[in-house]
């Protein structure tokens, strides 16, 4: 569980680091698109498409840290004091999302197969680089939820341990 551990949390660094660096390079790039547009009065074209790449990234990256860190759905169905019942809860929900979790996967490697053949209209690179986002981040998603499952692996068995009522 350990070296999951730290390569989760080198993971979680460099995806941090990420995000913030394509957040504002978009929010940059959709600021000079509209300065450009509406004071300087020229079309840059190439700024839609690149803000739409960097966009997909930071929404993917986020989402990866969001599987991480349990915030990518919260299901309170039962009072807190119930520490097996709610256990059980996350790891079925932690079964679910890694289903989820591996058809983003296989369907993100065929989005960048597909993608590596097609070419945006205004700048010079394939939509590759847009879709492998998506096997990236869930391949970040696959660990974090193996390492999420040993925890409330864990957290049952401390339950059990301990004689916790529900």
């Amino acid at each position: 569980m350990k070296p999951l551990k730290k390569l989760n949390d080198f993971l979680c660094a460099v995806l941090r680091a990420l995000s913030l660096v394509l957040v504002s390079i978009f929010t940059c790039l959709v600021i000079f698109q509209v300065l450009a547009r509406n004071y300087i009065k020229i079309s840059v074209p190439w700024t839609d498409e690149m803000a739409i790449i960097f966009f997909i990234w930071a929404v993917m990256t986020g989402t990866a840290l969001g599987v991480r860190s349990r915030v990518h759905y919260i299901v309170d169905i039962f009072p807190s004091s119930y520490v097996r019942v709610n256990t059980v809860m996350d790891m079925a929900a932690n079964i679910l999302v890694f289903f989820v979790i591996i058809v983003l996967f296989w369907s993100g490697i065929t989005y960048f197969q597909m993608g590596l053949s097609r070419n945006f209209n205004s700048i010079i690179i394939t939509m590759g680089w847009l879709f492998i986002s998506l096997p990236v981040s869930a391949a970040c998603m696959i660990l974090f939820t193996i390492e999420n499952f040993l925890i409330d692996i864990g957290r049952l068995k401390a339950a059990f341990a301990k004689g916790v009522a529900q």
